[in-house]
């Protein structure tokens, strides 16, 4: 009787100790992306205080990174998504497919051109979201605490000539093609830390020009605090020098926007180990504060460039 009591109590006490971390990784992510997402989606509570962000009035195909444009800007390769909540869902956070409720959105503190992964051979290059147990430290790079993959099926591929189309969507290897594709493939996942931003290099920018054959111009990356100076009808003149991105205010991301919005409880378990997934600017912050303005540090992640992955995982 004791040792069912015993096991019960320990039980309850690892209970409780994940909905703690859980909550206070939520309170953390809370503020300005909370109430600005909410138009576009749902926030559900996937377990412990643990919300993530799922967006509707999308076709039942769609995935992240597929509706946009690649450019090349100072800080690497950006997307410029042509959705209304690209803003942020493609330069904060992860993505994350759910066996159960398809592409959610987790929250985070670190801006990027892109979180994606990158694969390429001499005729293809190919991209998709990068996990959420990728962890982007500004000494090593990224690196994971959790062995995941993401599937062929959620990869994006098109031919070098395509690649800074305006709409690439329409070039992208049939789905009854992708295995073959990603097979040949090869990774290369290259991110490094630029005047105290993310920096995207992906697949080398010479290499693409090369390949594709097309000259391809570098982008001035200019900071707004206001996402309404994000309209395509007030950038239109100066598009062609420069790319405009949303720069979340520390202020706003910190406060706690959990009151604001309605958030879904579900009772389904997400396959997404949220205990696992660890805010990157929590832990880069103090490093930071050492690293010169014009530090250039550049980081190839070598340890998951495998040529052959086991396709079934997730």
């Amino acid at each position: 009787m004791k040792k069912i009591i015993l096991t019960a109590v320990l039980i309850l006490f690892g209970l409780s100790a994940n909905a703690d971390a859980n909550t206070d990784f939520a309170k953390r992510v809370g503020g300005y992306f909370y109430t600005s997402l909410a138009p576009h989606g749902t926030w559900i509570e996937i377990g412990f205080g643990s919300p993530v962000w799922r967006p509707t009035m999308i076709r039942k195909s769609w995935a992240p990174y597929r509706q946009g444009q690649w450019i090349y800007t100072d800080y690497g390769w950006y997307w410029d998504s042509y959705e209304d909540f690209g803003y942020i869902t493609y330069h904060y956070g992860r993505w994350y497919y759910d066996d159960y409720y398809g592409w959610i959105w987790i929250p985070d503190y670190e801006w990027a051109p892109a979180w994606v992964d990158w694969r390429y051979d001499d005729d293809y290059i190919g991209w998709a979201p990068l996990s959420p147990y990728a962890i982007f430290d500004i000494s090593i790079g990224i690196h994971y605490n959790y062995d995941y993959y993401v599937s062929y099926n959620h990869w994006n591929y098109v031919k070098y000539n395509h690649f800074c189309d305006q709409n690439v969507y329409n070039y992208y290897v049939a789905p009854k093609y992708k295995y073959r594709v990603h097979n040949r493939t090869k990774m290369r996942t290259n991110y490094s830390y630029y005047d105290g931003r993310v920096r995207n290099d992906g697949v080398d920018f010479d290499r693409i020009r090369e390949r594709s054959g097309r000259n391809i111009e570098r982008r001035n990356i200019v900071s707004v605090n206001d996402p309404n100076d994000l309209s395509r009808e007030k950038i239109t003149k100066t598009r062609d020098k420069e790319i405009r991105t949303y720069f979340a205010n520390p202020d706003d991301i910190s406060r706690d926007g959990l009151r604001d919005v309605k958030v879904e409880r579900k009772e389904r378990k997400s396959t997404l180990e949220i205990s696992k997934v660890e805010l990157s600017r929590d832990r880069n912050l103090d490093r930071t504060k050492e690293t010169k303005k014009d530090d250039t540090r550049e980081v190839i992640r070598n340890d998951r460039e495998k040529n052959n992955v086991d396709l079934n995982k997730r």
